[in-house]
């Protein structure tokens, strides 16, 4: 569990670890409720896919959430269409 505190202004920073795990990056709308005693944050617009880099420091294009899954035969298809 992280902890943070609450500023003058009423701003909280959001710890770096869970930023970086829901992805979440300056300018991002979120949506704040309040479920009993706790307060749920959430991305109000998906992001669109990002750029990333993968296990070996090669880019890695990842889909956004909701995205339909890319297969191999779905690539090829949008390659042979852009031909």
């Amino acid at each position: 569990m992280s902890s943070s505190t609450l500023s003058t202004k009423g701003q909280l920073v959001i710890p770096t670890r869970l930023r970086r795990a829901l992805n979440l990056r300056p300018g991002d709308k979120v949506e704040v409720t309040l479920e009993g005693r706790r307060l749920i944050l959430e991305r109000t617009v998906p992001r669109g896919a990002s750029l990333t880099r993968g296990r070996f420091g090669r880019p890695v294009l990842v889909s956004a959430p909701g995205a339909p899954a890319m297969t191999t035969e779905t690539v090829n298809v949008l390659l042979d269409e852009l031909a």
